[in-house]
């Protein structure tokens, strides 16, 4: 089997985010991010180690091709311990910006299609596990959007009516790009 053009860049796409992801942590020393990142990956592997076989790389390597789901758990964690949910917005007070961006957008993302794939036929969630570089992408918007947001803001925080439309559109997005991206591309592939 060799790899076509669109596969190649549907790999840069995944590797892509993952690079930045991991220079968003890595630019930010905060060091609770960075050990919530190395936790996440652990447990990740954890989770992932499903192979009866005694010595198995595959769940070492899986976390980098899902490298949404390692964000979203260190973003689940990092939230616990730096998030202050205030009427108005979460905010993380004393944080980088770009760092609560990041992972306030993960959390939007990961409730949204845990929340929403009962409703939706379970197509963001399938979405979510089959498609990497759809989440990648999606993962890169949101991110993009909520910095946008909180660069408005005096203080570092994510206003509630933009991070519960994220929350809302994202799987919305996820459905509407899978149903018209996955034909094109097995047509390419």
């Amino acid at each position: 089997m060799t790899a076509t053009p669109v596969g190649w860049l549907l790999l840069a796409i995944v590797a892509l985010f993952f690079l930045h992801a991991c220079w968003r942590l890595i630019s930010s020393r905060n060091g609770s991010a960075i050990a919530c990142s190395l936790a996440a990956y652990l447990a990740l592997a954890v989770l992932l180690d499903c192979h009866e076989e005694p010595v198995s790389v595959a769940p070492l390597l899986l976390p980098f091709v899902y490298g949404y789901a390692w964000l979203g758990i260190a973003a689940v964690m990092w939230a616990a311990a730096n998030m202050k949910v205030e009427r108005r917005a979460l905010s993380f007070p004393g944080q980088d910006p770009r760092l609560a961006a990041l992972f306030a957008s993960q959390l939007a993302l990961h409730i949204g299609v845990l929340a929403f794939s009962p409703w939706l036929a379970w197509r963001p969630l399938a979405a979510y596990i089959m498609a990497p570089p759809l989440l990648a992408a999606a993962s890169y918007a949101a991110y993009r959007v909520m910095l946008m947001v909180m660069r408005r803001r005096e203080t570092c925080g994510a206003p509630w009516p933009a991070w519960a439309t994220l929350c809302v559109t994202l799987p919305l997005a996820l459905v509407w790009l899978e149903h018209w991206l996955a034909p094109w591309l097995l047509d390419f592939t």
